[in-house]
């Protein structure tokens, strides 16, 4: 089978993992998210925040230095 909107082949994974597709990986316009778990109590998780990809490598980013998270910059996000 081959992608509808650039005509190369679709790999055979992605036919298996999708059947109905019609395009391959590169053109599919589903947009790809991450989520990461709130703790909304002391210690338990019970809340999943959905972001970006771009939001996501920011607060990756944000989470490797020292005194800023993930959990900082998402009250920020919440205020505004």
């Amino acid at each position: 089978m081959y992608c509808i909107k650039c005509g190369q082949p679709i790999p055979e994974a992605r036919l298996k993992a999708v059947p109905s597709t019609r395009t391959c990986v590169r053109c599919s316009s589903a947009q790809r998210v991450a989520g990461f778990p709130l703790i909304t109590g002391k210690t338990e998780y019970s809340a999943l925040q959905i972001v970006s990809q771009q939001e996501a490598q920011q607060l990756h980013k944000m989470g490797a230095r020292r005194g800023t998270g993930a959990s900082t910059y998402m009250k920020k996000e919440k205020r505004t």
